[in-house]
This record gives C-alpha cells, structure tokens and sequence, in this order.
C-alpha cells in the first residue's frame, strides 16, 4: 500500500449490511447483520473509502444540546495508524461541539481515545444489554 493514500470521507451516505458486517468481521468484533443497517438508520456516522472500498467507519447518538455517545469507531486492520480513525473522531467533536462526549472501549483501545482527547470518568454506568 502506497504511504500516502487518499481517503474520502462521508457523512450519513448509503451503507449496505454486507459492507459493514464485513468491516466487523476484520477487527473481530460480531454484530447482528439483521440489526446492523437499522443501527445505522437510527444514528450519525462517518464512513471513510479508500477508492470505492469502505474501509471504516465511527457512529454517534446524540441530542444536540447535552450529550453525545460515540459508538463502533472502526478501521480496516490494515489502515490503522495512518490518522484516519483519529479524523473521524475529530469530525465526530466538531459535529457535535459544544456537548459532553461519552464512549465505551475495547481492550487495548484507551490510548487511541486518550489521543482524541478523551479522559476516563469513574461516574458512568451502564447495563449490558438489560431484557426484561
């Protein structure tokens, strides 16, 4: 792969499932291809492409005023460490300026965050995935 390489960046454009579940499946991670599209539907994202292949993407939920959730900040393996998941957090803040920003890691992902000017926070809590 070239050093420098052009990525083009969009907002909230078309995705299709086989696409995203695709980029889930490279980084590991297992989402529900019946859920994955309507998630998106239902949020803020940024896709970023090398060319026409989507090679990741960084969604958020927010209300505009108060806070914002970031979710599911992905990149292709093999176009980590080249500034692109950093971008896509920067467009994410500058998107929604002005509210309180909140996210959940992976393992080993905190250095990442700390460099997009995220601290930790030891008053958040959470359910995971609560049924009645």
């Amino acid at each position: 792969m070239d050093k420098k390489i052009e990525i083009r960046f969009e907002k909230n454009n078309e995705v299709n499932a086989e696409e995203l579940i695709d980029i889930f499946k490279s980084v590991e991670w297992r989402k529900n291809p019946n859920n994955i599209v309507e998630a998106f539907k239902n949020s803020y994202y940024i896709t970023a492409y090398h060319g026409e292949k989507l090679i990741g993407f960084a969604r958020a939920i927010s209300d505009n005023c108060y806070y914002t959730n970031i979710f599911d900040v992905i990149v292709r393996p093999e176009y980590q460490k080249k500034g692109i998941g950093k971008k896509k957090m920067l467009m994410l803040r500058d998107t929604f300026k002005g509210t309180y920003f909140f996210l959940t890691y992976t393992e080993g992902r905190k250095e990442f965050y700390e460099k997009c000017g995220f601290e930790e926070n030891d008053r958040a809590m959470w359910i995971h995935i609560y049924k009645s």
